[in-house]
């Protein structure tokens, strides 16, 4: 690691609130209740203000540990997620800096790695590949620092990055995932698969430790985390708190939200921030809260933890004494901790350090990069084709799909040219609308399903900046493209012949494309569904209400030519109704049963429309296409709010290489403002250390 200015986060009179609905008394009265019913459903919601964070200063060291603790609802996350840029919503006010460089949460999404509570890693992944994929789809800056400072500018320093040997690159990489595996604990499980509630992979701790290792490997300077003891057992919270201690002495700022820590916990922690109601009541070194309590009055016991002495008798000391404290009560003593912290020595020197920031220039080789849009998509193209093979059932359960419905509407309407003309019209029919509804219906459901199971996966992925959305897009659809095309080729293979269709190798692959088309289709609108909803069980509620009206002018159970005037216009929106017309003509046009022309006459019955069956092969392809493009835009929806963060984050990017805010120039000794220090990291621990 090169080395690299300390990045000190500082903040001054920062507030949020978020608008919640407000509920308002309903009088007594004699109305009915169909009119009370009226009332509160149509009446016009009214909303207020809920201040979640409440003027809060502080300032966060690098090479420090910092937990931040509080009981529920005292806003531990909510500062953890403005400072790291993960809230879009809601009111922020307040100021920002780093190193004395104004800025916002969107600013520090660039200098900053995030973990979040709740572990979501693509379960096909092994620990070192998912480790490696942070490494090459977010380089580390410092690799391109080095040669940034010999003079190379920054884009191309990271050119001359990207264009070493791939075999040295995979070296590096290589010997960068051993590091991070010793590290952390993790080389035993090196090639175990991350795994989810369906598929038993690596313990929770392991899962949670690999989560960051991921951004450890990425060099960010700054490190949040959300809970990262949440739902270990106490060695392995203990071990993720040693080694969170470990990476902070490299020089980076490491601040995590951490639950009643054990007392070994508590004692790893070198800083300690304690919130209650949105507002703070200590922030400073962890060793001088033990001290700072007992002149309130409430001493630690010699063989107590700080941790649960801080939460039994201090925050919630008149619900211990007296079994459940009120509303007023509670209020009354964040009040008096609140009062007491501000007029505080603590206090004092805290404003102090505040107001003197660290002022070291922050380098643009801090910020964070993303691989370029190709080595993303060559990447992503080896994972979704890892994880495809590396769930033989989904694909074998397709497979056997297509075989299933194959076989079933070929025995069921087996031998059909051999019986009579009204019969081989009915069977026909019915067999071709069939397979129309099959192929439509089961792609849907496929994709939705698959999809859906990945789709938080790839909102944290995005947010965390591993690629953008085009290349993701892209290699989801090249691999699931030859699987789309296989399942129907295998159907059209088993029923084509069974059904007795007739014999023509033209006609043949006719059907063939029809069905690939379609089943292309209807791929293309389960990723818009999917996309769309992030519940399967709302796209399994919402699918009739989209499928039925597809399934009624589909050309079979409504004469559509003659269907009522002002719904006819839904047929044009229905792929069914281009499949069924399209496989209709290519069975019927010119077919003849005993020298008598039987086909033409009766696709003149159906009035099917003329178009030809090419054109209805297209107009599904462009219902594919429209619903495919609907469907990048929905997943460009879901990843908005990290696409504004991005915009926003990028205009802070200039402020952060600027100078520092005057107001702390002028505050800084002369020395100081001469020679901005540096820190050279201290060398990584040995991993015999940590355990």
């Amino acid at each position: 690691m090169s080395s690299s200015s300390p990045l000190q986060i500082t903040f001054s009179q920062l507030t949020h609130s978020v608008k919640v609905p407000m509920q308002t008394g309903e009088e007594k009265d004699e109305r009915s209740a169909w009119s009370r019913l009226k009332q509160r459903v149509f009446r016009k919601k009214t909303y207020g203000e809920r201040q979640i964070l409440r003027n809060l200063d502080g300032t966060f060291l690098p090479g420090r540990l910092t937990g931040i603790l509080g009981p529920s609802g005292s806003g531990k996350t909510t500062l953890l997620n403005l400072l790291a840029g993960q809230i879009s919503t809601g009111s922020t006010g307040g100021d920002i800096w780093v190193n004395g460089r104004p800025t916002t949460g969107a600013g520090l999404r660039r200098l900053a790695g995030y973990v979040n509570q709740e572990d979501v890693i693509l379960s096909t992944q092994t620990v070192q590949e998912a480790i490696e994929m942070s490494i090459t789809l977010r380089p580390p800056p410092q690799a391109a620092e080095i040669e940034a400072d010999d003079g190379l500018p920054l884009p191309a320093a990271m050119e001359a990055h990207a264009a070493k040997p791939a075999a040295e690159r995979r070296a590096e990489m290589r010997e960068r995932s051993d590091q991070a595996l010793a590290l952390f604990g993790l080389g035993k499980c090196r090639d175990t698969m991350v795994g989810d509630a369906g598929a038993k992979g690596v313990s929770g701790g392991e899962k949670k430790r690999t989560a960051i290792a991921m951004e450890w490997v990425s060099e960010a300077r700054v490190l949040f985390l959300d809970e990262p003891t949440s739902g270990l057992d106490a060695h392995s919270a203990l071990l993720a708190t040693r080694q969170l201690r470990q990476v902070a002495q490299t020089g980076r700022t490491v601040v995590a939200v951490l639950h009643q820590p054990s007392s070994e916990m508590f004692a790893l922690l070198d800083d300690v921030l304690v919130l209650l109601d949105g507002r703070i009541v200590y922030l400073g070194p962890r060793e001088q809260l033990v001290g700072y309590l007992a002149r309130l009055g409430r001493p630690c016991g010699m063989y107590v933890n700080p941790a649960d002495h801080l939460f039994n008798s201090v925050l919630f000391a008149e619900a211990a004494a007296d079994g459940a404290a009120d509303g007023a009560q509670a209020q009354a003593r964040a009040d008096e901790l609140v009062a007491a912290w501000a007029a505080s020595p603590e206090a004092a020197e805290l404003r102090r350090r505040v107001d003197t920031p660290e002022l070291a220039p922050v380098g643009r080789a801090q910020f964070r990069r993303t691989a370029p849009a190709l080595r993303q998509l060559r990447y992503l193209l080896t994972r979704e084709t890892r994880n495809a093979l590396r769930n033989p059932l989904v694909l074998s359960i397709r497979l056997v799909q297509s075989c299933f419905f194959g076989l079933l509407i070929g025995l069921v309407f087996l031998n059909t040219q051999n019986r009579s003309v009204d019969v081989q019209q009915q069977n026909f029919s019915g067999s071709l609308f069939f397979t129309s509804v099959a192929q439509f219906l089961v792609a849907i459901l496929s994709v939705s399903s698959v999809f859906t199971a990945q789709r938080l996966v790839f909102q944290r992925e995005r947010r965390a900046g591993y690629y953008g959305l085009p290349a993701y897009y892209a290699a989801k659809n090249i691999v699931e493209l030859p699987i789309q095309v296989c399942v129907p080729v295998l159907y059209s293979c088993i029923a084509y012949w069974l059904l007795g269709l007739r014999r023509d190798a033209g006609r043949f692959f006719i059907f063939v494309a029809t069905t690939v088309s379609l089943n292309l289709c209807g791929f293309a609108c389960g990723m818009l569904l999917a996309a769309s909803f992030d519940s399967l069980a709302t796209i399994l509620s919402l699918l009739p209400v989209v499928f039925m009206p597809f399934l009624l002018f589909g050309g079979l159970l409504v004469n559509t030519g003659n269907s009522t005037v002002w719904l006819r216009w839904i047929q044009w929106t229905s792929p069914i109704k281009y499949a069924y017309t399209a496989l209709m003509k290519n069975q019927f046009v010119g077919y003849r049963v005993g020298g008598q022309d039987i086909g033409d006459a009766y696709l003149r019955r159906a009035d099917l429309g003329s178009f030809s069956i090419a054109a209805n092969i297209v107009l599904i392809l462009v219902i594919a296409l429209l619903a495919w493009a609907m469907a990048f835009v929905a997943l460009a929806r879901l990843a908005s709010e990290g696409s504004k963060l991005h915009e926003r984050s990028a205009r802070q990017e200039e402020l952060l290489l600027g100078p520092p805010d005057e107001r702390f120039v002028s505050a800084q000794p002369q020395a100081e403002k001469q020679a901005p220090p540096r820190i050279e990291p201290p060398s990584l621990p040995e991993s015999s250390d940590l355990v």
